[in-house]
């Protein structure tokens, strides 16, 4: 059956996939095990590599990656870490092409996740679910592809929670210490309105992502809806305004604090983070209508019509 997947889906795998390096330790734990351990490399020209990926210096990445497809022709590295190459500029086709000439050479787990992440990109869902398991089956023991699967039926337009809960289960039964898959998964259990299950889950994420040093905003996202739904806004301000510190940039922490000071009657409080929703996601058109009716209750008429303008805006651009 065609998937497609939501705006939000999108953006929270472009922006895990494609954020600039700041806190994390090494290269593969960004990339939720899609990249190749330094221990399989087979030369310093990947070292090179591996390190003009992480200065961001990508002219130099591709650089080192032609000269190794051009000296090493029947080595499948070079063609995978050019398709890696393309997925950071987002061409998404090249990406497809390049790892299709890595799959050719040596369809290993790595090259087929990769391949798999450049379906998704291009709307290619079935593709993408069909790469995926196929490098299950190539790796039983990597919780990667189970990760992603779960990623995928968490968050399509028709969820399967269930199904994606599962998969969650699994890459936790291959990775038990993987804050962001508890998270998942208590998003799941939310989703389904276990409350008290998906209160367990994200306070392990939080308690993991913690021991690992990582600043990880979801979990405690997703507390401060569940404390929401309990009618406890006070308990979940402390949540979300954690979740603006850890992650200043992303909307979906914004948004949840403006939910909480409009449940505590602070629209005043609210404004900003609608705005600054807005800002982070301008393709997105509800921060602009929360923005529309908070106005309107403050009174503020030619703000409340400029932001129901450009609501109706992006909703003739967008949809709903």
């Amino acid at each position: 059956m065609y998937r497609r997947l939501t705006w939000v889906t999108f953006l929270y795998l472009s922006i895990f996939l494609f954020e600039s390096i700041l806190t994390s330790t090494t290269l593969e734990e960004d990339l939720k095990g899609l990249l190749p351990p330094v221990s399989e490399d087979h030369s310093t020209a990947i070292a090179q590599i591996r390190q003009a990926f992480r200065s961001r210096d990508l002219s130099l990445m591709r650089k080192k990656a032609d000269e190794m497809i051009e000296q090493e022709p029947a080595n499948f590295e070079g063609y995978f870490w050019r398709g890696f190459l393309e997925l950071q500029r987002r061409d998404h086709h090249n990406a497809v092409r390049f790892l299709r000439r890595a799959e050719a050479l040596d369809a290993n787990c790595y090259v087929l996740k990769l391949l798999a992440i450049s379906y998704y990109f291009l709307g290619q869902f079935r593709l993408f679910t069909k790469t995926m398991e196929q490098a299950i089956l190539k790796q039983p023991s990597d919780f990667a592809p189970y990760y992603y699967l779960g990623r995928y039926y968490a968050s399509n337009d028709v969820p399967e929670f269930s199904r994606a809960a599962g998969y969650f289960r699994q890459a936790l039964t291959r990775n038990p210490h993987d804050y962001a898959s508890h998270y998942y998964l208590g998003y799941c259990r939310e989703s389904e309105r276990q409350f008290k299950e998906a209160e367990q889950e994200y306070r392990l994420s939080m308690k993991l992502a913690e021991a690992a040093g990582n600043k990880y905003a979801l979990p405690y996202q997703g507390m401060a809806r569940l404390r929401l739904l309990e009618n406890r806004p006070l308990d979940a301000r402390q949540f979300a305004a954690q979740a603006v510190q850890f992650a200043s940039n992303d909307a979906a922490s914004h948004v949840v604090l403006a939910k909480v000071y409009t449940a505590l009657g602070q629209a005043i409080q609210a404004v900003p983070e609608w705005e600054r929703a807005a800002v982070l996601d301008p393709t997105n058109p509800v921060p602009y209508y929360h923005l529309y009716r908070t106005y309107s209750a403050l009174g503020n008429k030619e703000k409340a019509n400029l932001a129901i303008m450009r609501y109706n805006a992006l909703i003739a651009a967008y949809g709903k």
